[in-house]
């Protein structure tokens, strides 16, 4: 009897003592779960282990749990493959507990992972039965994870059913998590129905609810999905400030990037920073290639086929667009596969392949339908564009007309097409002045969405997207051979966009930091350089401090004004006894509009190839002819290409206007490529002052600025150059109330404050200029670089500079007609009058042009005119002393002070 007794208490103890380790196992399974979201290194040991010892123990419930976290935990790693494994465990496990709950949960986790591994339909099936098993908050949960997988297929109306049902029991629960992942899905479906201020609503409750219940990594994909609305919105800035922080955040949590990746890429080429998008793309390609991220790898290869074509790498955009189809058909996403059909379109036309109308008109169709507007848009104008092109008027402007009913909602790009096609589509019917009408109109609502932008580089990139629409301005204008709106039309593909450049503030901190950061690093990797050092860490250090400093001020936003190109009339005012030259290019021709005491007129040049060769060769003779080291027949020969290039130059584009212009001094507007022509070096402008301006729009504004009341000037001297020492201090001798910065004193911050509101500035020196990235381009001073975002801190900008450094009148003309370097930050900051050469100089050659350049100020002459008389002076001198002259231009206003 007692032994019994005995035997039965070790049983019960043995059972307590079994009981004890399954709680401990539960609990740990739970927690295994719960550090999956949030921690999923932590997560996959624990989760191992508990379902090691539950299946020995047999407990098939805790098993269920381990087996999900680990699965969750190796989504949350992009390791697919084994989530699928263990989800599948999961599932099973929870059957074989006979556990409906714990198996419609654990069938929820496997959904997502399917989905994630390109199998939409194995996951419907899997969340249906989800929800069949399910019931009460499980139930909800189970429908938020159902509206995700019926978006990504394209069923939105049905998601968005889901969602609002699941998210009241969700919000009665008090379920933070959930209300989270719910939110953020229905905040994305929101977007894509244009409801972008809901969107941001949902999203922004949602962020609240991560930071309120320290929910890391839900947190991450949501300031990922508020940076998609403020790139659908438009406002490029905020997205970039939020794509940075999400990149910080994925990166801290071990989370994949390439979505990150992708979405910033196609954020600047929206802004048309193609280079960076390129390389933001490929790396996204490579990133989801490597996770296993089968559902975002087409994302990523579609949008690196839309910047290989904006790069007219015709082949690799092709392929990867038809690339991109056939992983899109594998997964079942028949909406992207749509839009990679449209990529593979504009492929085609782009190489000049045959397309029909007919096809296009299918594309537009099915992108209309997926809700892809801006794309439906190019299909439809390219559908009327083929139409009119085989002269079949009536099918185009139906085409035109569809194209247009879209051009008051939407995202800007979207709107300015439609503009288009509406001004397409009143040009076909004959009604021109209506179709110029609806062509300003597009440009309105694309500088207006410009001007919120407050980063010069953005507002410089963007232009290309008025690129079309000013184009086909300007080919009406030409067609009806009128001057006035041909000029007006041609100022809209030049440069306005640094005009509209707000001084960055001086007490930004941040920027003041990392721009000291900069020019300790730089002169750091010269001293090492010097001593035969390794520079390779320095470099890299540069290298991403450059990049700080442009994301930094990439978030910059806008102000509310826009520039508008004068009139032909208010240029007249201002012109005096000065003609008006502007180039323009198009379809392989040049052209010119003359404005001449108030009359335009128009003229036609020839081909732009044969100017272009000219203006080449004359370059190549200057900077032949500059060097100090040339043998004499080689400088003989340079001199001989130099004059009989500017010869050809001079007949090709000021001849022709001889009656128009007669002996007036000249303000020229060039197109990009003619900024480098060294105009004084034209036969036909041997005696008369010239004034170069990157557009008309620039120059009027820097004529109508008053004239400097301070009269402070000063004179600075970079290092490393044996000439400009002396040449400051004979330039000083000439101003004896200049400030004098030269050594030691030759700082940046000295330089900022004696240029602040300067009425003239003299800098002789190195001068860098970065075609990588012309914000960088910059003037050496004695503590490191000054470069365009030091200018751009600068409240005043000093009215008349003189830079005596390299290529320092040469600027990076980019997307839409848009200039970036040094000499466009002074003229945007407010400098009236710039004098800088256009290549490459020696310092001891330009000591004596300089010098009596300076003469012809104090003297009373005019900035065109002192440069005008300096050059000649110089002309009769050595040959590369002639060369220096030849190559500096007066760039902006260069009459007297008015």
């Amino acid at each position: 009897m007692a032994a019994a007794t005995r035997t039965a208490v070790r049983a019960d103890v043995r059972s307590a003592s079994a009981a004890g380790r399954g709680d401990d196992l539960r609990a740990r399974a739970e927690e295994a779960l719960r550090l999956a979201g949030v921690d999923p290194g932590a997560a996959t040991p624990l989760a191992s282990h508990v379902a090691e010892q539950a299946r020995l123990a047999r407990d098939w419930a805790t098993v269920c749990v381990a087996e999900r976290a680990a699965g969750v935990a190796a989504m949350q790693q992009s390791r697919l493959d084994v989530a699928v494994e263990r989800l599948r465990a999961a599932v099973a496990a929870g059957r074989r507990a006979g556990e409906p709950t714990r198996t419609g949960e654990a069938r929820m986790s496997l959904a997502g992972a399917l989905l994630l591994t390109g199998h939409p339909g194995r996951s419907l099936r899997e969340i249906d039965q989800a929800c069949a098993e399910l019931s009460g908050l499980a139930a909800a949960r189970a429908r938020v994870q159902r509206a995700a997988i019926l978006q990504d297929m394209g069923r939105l109306d049905a998601a968005l059913d889901d969602l609002r049902h699941a998210l009241r029991v969700i919000r009665r629960a008090g379920d933070a998590q959930w209300a989270t992942r719910a939110l953020s899905n229905r905040g994305l479906l929101l977007v894509s129905r244009r409801e972008l201020v809901a969107a941001r609503r949902d999203l922004t409750e949602a962020a609240a609810l991560c930071e309120a219940h320290g929910l890391a990594v839900a947190g991450a994909l949501v300031e990922h999905n508020l940076a998609w609305v403020d790139a659908q919105a438009g406002d490029v800035p905020s997205a970039l400030d939020h794509l940075d922080r999400t990149t910080v955040l994925f990166e801290a949590l071990g989370l994949p990037l390439g979505s990150v990746l992708t979405d910033h890429a196609e954020l600047l080429l929206s802004v048309r920073l193609v280079d960076e998008a390129r390389e933001l793309a490929e790396a996204a390609v490579a990133a989801n290639t490597r996770d296993g991220r089968e559902r975002h790898l087409p994302e990523s290869r579609l949008l690196l086929s839309t910047v290989a074509l904006v790069q007219s790498d015709l082949d690799a955009a092709l392929d990867a667009a038809l690339t991109a189809r056939r992983e899109f058909v594998h997964l079942q996403r028949r909406e992207w596969a749509t839009l990679a059909d449209f990529a593979s379109l504009q492929a085609l036309t782009a190489a000049d392949r045959p397309v029909t109308s007919a096809r296009c008109r299918r594309v537009a169709d099915a992108l209309e339908h997926a809700g892809w507007i801006v794309p439906a848009l190019e299909a439809r104008l390219l559908a009327g564009r083929v139409e009119m092109s085989a002269g079949r008027t009536t099918a185009a402007r139906r085409d035109f007309a569809r194209a247009g009913r879209a051009r008051h909602t939407g995202p800007a790009d979207a709107r300015a097409r439609a503009w288009l096609g509406e001004a397409l589509l009143r040009e076909a019917e004959g009604r021109r002045p209506a179709a110029l009408s609806a062509l300003r109109a597009g440009l309105r609502v694309l500088e207006d969405h410009r001007a919120t932008m407050g980063a010069t580089e953005l507002r410089a990139h963007v232009s290309t997207h008025r690129g079309e629409i000013a184009g086909t301005g300007l080919r009406m204008a030409l067609e009806a051979r009128d001057p006035r709106s041909a000029l007006g039309w041609s100022e809209w593909t030049k440069a306005t966009a640094t005009l509209r450049r707000d001084a960055r503030p001086s007490s930004d901190p941040v920027l003041a930091q990392l721009l000291a950061d900069l020019r300790s690093t730089t002169e750091s990797i010269g001293e090492d350089r010097e001593a035969g050092q390794p520079t390779g860490t320095l470099v890299a250090r540069q290298v991403a401090l450059e990049r700080r400093i442009r994301d930094h001020c990439r978030h910059a936003s806008g102000g509310d004004a826009t520039v508008r190109p004068p009139t032909v009339e208010a240029l007249a005012g201002l012109l005096g006894d000065h003609a008006l030259v502007a180039y323009l290019e198009v379809a392989g021709h040049m052209h010119a509009v003359t404005v001449v005491d108030g009359r335009p007129r128009l003229h036609h040049l020839g081909p732009a190839e044969r100017i272009r060769h000219s203006v080449e060769r004359a370059s190549f003779a200057l900077r032949r002819m500059a060097r100090g080291d040339a043998r004499p027949a080689s400088v003989e020969a340079a001199g001989a290409l130099l004059a009989q290039s500017c010869a050809a130059i001079g007949a090709d584009v000021l001849a022709p206007l001889a009656t128009a212009v007669g002996d007036r001094p000249l303000v020229v507007v060039p197109v990009g490529w003619l900024q480098s022509v060294p105009w004084s070096a034209l036969p036909e402008c041997a005696d008369r002052p010239v004034s170069v301006s990157p557009s008309a729009t620039h120059w009027h504004a820097a004529a109508s600025r008053p004239a400097s009341t301070g009269g402070r000037r000063a004179v600075v001297a970079g290092p490393g150059l044996d000439g400009a020492l002396a040449e400051a201090r004979d330039i000083a001798s000439l101003h004896p109330t200049a400030a004098l910065l030269v050594g030691e004193d030759a700082t940046a911050d000295a330089v900022s404050r004696a240029m602040d509101g300067a009425a003239l500035v003299h800098v002789a020196g190195h001068g860098r200029l970065r075609a990588d990235n012309p914000q960088f381009s910059a003037l050496m001073l004695t503590d490191g670089p000054f470069t365009v975002y030091d200018l751009e801190r600068i409240a005043t900008a000093p009215r008349h500079v003189v830079l005596a450094a390299c290529e320092t009148a040469t600027t990076a003309v980019v997307a839409g007609g848009e200039i970036m370097g040094l000499s466009a930050a002074l003229l945007a900051g407010g400098t009236a009058t710039l004098v800088a050469p256009v290549m490459a100089i020696p310092d001891i050659a330009t000591a004596s042009l300089m010098a009596s350049y300076h003469r012809e100020l104090v003297g009373g002459h005019p900035p065109a005119s002192a440069l005008r008389r300096a050059q000649s002076r110089t002309a009769s001198a050595d040959p590369a002393a002639a060369a220096v002259a030849a190559s500096f231009v007066q760039v902006g206003y260069g009459g007297p002070e008015n």
